[in-house]
């Protein structure tokens, strides 16, 4: 059971879960370690995507994304994501529907002009 009631994912192309933290920024450290010593290379110029989840009581599951960019001092929060893929599913539709849908306005646009 992990030390905090969430932990999180770290993801460098493979999946690297990190219990024991209470921050992305400690998440994202000690994958970068374990990919060193278990896997023998070193992401240090990677960008990472970072999946909070919970194991508490009030919630249990994926709580929250991050991107990680390895030029900056924080990471950010990436709500759009995950409330627009939600807003898809619930509607039937699948994100390559809207690329369709997004290329046929561009398209009616221009010979609108």
């Amino acid at each position: 059971m992990p030390k905090f009631d969430n932990y999180y994912i770290v993801e460098f192309r493979i999946p690297i879960r990190v219990d024991d933290v209470d921050n992305v920024m400690s998440a994202v450290s000690i994958a970068n370690r374990i990919c060193e010593r278990q896997h023998g290379f070193k992401p240090d110029n990677w960008y990472a995507r970072v999946f909070e989840y919970s194991v508490g009581e009030k919630v249990v599951g994926h709580v929250k994304e991050y991107f990680y960019n390895p030029n900056s001092a924080t990471s950010r929060e990436i709500t759009k994501n995950i409330g627009h893929h939600n807003d898809l599913v619930s509607r039937g539709e699948v994100p390559a529907d809207i690329v369709e849908l997004n290329k046929k306005m561009i398209e009616e646009e221009q010979e609108i002009d």
